[in-house]
């Protein structure tokens, strides 16, 4: 371990993880680092998966109790901090919906198992059961403004759409984590693919890029802001150079890079193990697209219970990096003028999703939203609430984890699964009040 440099020893970990994900030394070190940088949580996540590897092994036994003595004395120390209790909410009538139990709100994940070959895709996609003819996709090369409802056939709206289409990409991954869970947190519902580790049969789904451009170790997003705009966190590295592989080993480390982010569901990449066997299939437009894959992605946030997780993968590309980080640019500007034009008649729940059906191109969906489950108050930022949505949009295996687009509302969403009564449903993520 280098002493002192704690950051940078978790970060070489977790690329260790990436090439080799079942080894347990790295996830010991790991652990150490994040104990030392105060991550308890993040600590204790890899002492459990060294027992799962490992049961008897005595370092990590050792550790986990020693957080578990801390994590008892603070609750002691502090019995009256809030941040240190479990969270209770009322069910009193408030937007955007009750604080209810929303266990009723799971049903079927909606992953494209295949044998991983483009031509099973397709034949999955010509035999589909919940979409007969999928008569409620539009390949999005034919998406048309007429397409939309006829009182939003407004051209920023589908300009938005047609970005975000250029933004959604094909997330394939051919392992399963011998980590996953029985059931969803705080639920009897059984989690997908749970004992299935080591599986290396192919699953897609669909995702949502964002990007970060640094230069000199200063990032902007796409506002052109240097810092977080739900967390204020300012986005900076330790470091003033490219951290690509590519860039490691030339020597001449670039000064400029992208950081590329993927969202999508958890149930999709559960975590860095899959995470390290995962690709994304970028501008999948129809079936004579190019090729382009960002693989080497490594695992940036998970939350297990919302269902949603966040790959990151950096490059020095400089035709790559800024044609994504125009598009999302492009992206923002289009949600602040449709929020503009739209926030005042939500009544009307429309709600759009970009997906990759059957682990195929590009489809538009349209439909409306019915439910808006209030979970939560958002613990950061008292702008946004955490709520889950259902809704009618169309649907198939293949687009779990893509974004869904209610007009009018600012949401994170992506889409989850299906339930037995026909309606489909979301993660559960921030909600603009």
């Amino acid at each position: 371990m280098r002493k002192l440099r704690y950051p940078e020893s978790e970060t070489d970990c977790t690329l260790s993880l990436s090439y080799d994900p079942l080894n347990v030394k790295s996830y010991l070190r790991r652990a150490t680092a994040r104990f030392n940088l105060g991550q308890l949580d993040a600590a204790e996540v890899d002492l459990k998966r060294v027992l799962i590897l490992e049961p008897n092994n005595k370092q990590a036994q050792d550790k986990l109790h020693l957080i578990q003595l801390i994590e008892k004395e603070l609750l002691l120390q502090y019995p009256e901090d809030e941040s240190l209790k479990p969270s209770t909410k009322d069910t009193q009538d408030q937007p955007p919906g009750d604080t209810v139990d929303i266990s009723h709100t799971y049903g079927e994940h909606e992953c494209q198992i295949s044998e991983g070959e483009e031509a099973d895709l397709h034949k999955l996609f010509n035999k589909c059961k919940k979409n007969p003819g999928h008569l409620d996709f539009i390949p999005i090369k034919q998406f048309k403004i007429d397409h939309l409802p006829a009182d939003y056939r407004d051209q920023d709206l589908y300009n938005f759409i047609k970005v975000a289409a250029d933004l959604t990409v094909r997330v394939s991954v051919n392992m399963v984590s011998p980590f996953r869970p029985q059931f969803f947190p705080n639920t009897h519902v059984q989690y997908p693919f749970y004992n299935k580790g080591g599986n290396a049969s192919t699953r897609s789904g669909s995702g949502l890029i964002s990007v970060y451009e640094y230069r000199d170790g200063l990032g902007c997003d796409a506002r052109g802001s240097g810092s977080s705009q739900l967390t204020g966190d300012q986005l900076t590295t330790d470091y003033v150079s490219c951290p690509c592989e590519k860039c490691k080993q030339s020597g001449n480390a670039s000064k400029v890079w992208w950081e590329i982010f993927v969202n999508t569901a958890t149930h999709v990449v559960f975590d860095d193990i899959e995470a390290s066997r995962t690709t994304c299939r970028l501008f999948f437009d129809d079936k004579d697209s190019p090729k382009v894959i960002i693989d080497k992605v490594t695992m940036d946030y998970v939350n297990i219970g919302n269902d949603n997780i966040r790959l990151k993968h950096v490059t020095c590309d400089t035709k790559l990096g800024p044609r994504l980080y125009d598009l999302v640019r492009r992206l923002f500007d289009l949600g602040n003028e449709v929020w503009n034009k739209f926030s005042q008649r939500t009544s009307d729940k429309v709600n759009l999703i970009v997906s990759h059906p059957h682990g195929c191109s590009k489809y538009v969906s349209i439909g409306r939203w019915v439910d808006n489950y209030r979970v939560e108050e958002c613990d950061y930022n008292d702008k946004f609430d955490r709520t889950k949505f259902t809704y009618t949009t169309s649907t198939c295996p293949g687009s779990s984890g893509a974004r869904i687009h209610c007009v009018g509302i600012g949401t994170g969403h992506v889409h989850n699964g299906a339930m037995h009564s026909k309606l489909n449903y979301s993660s559960v993520d921030l909600f603009r009040k």
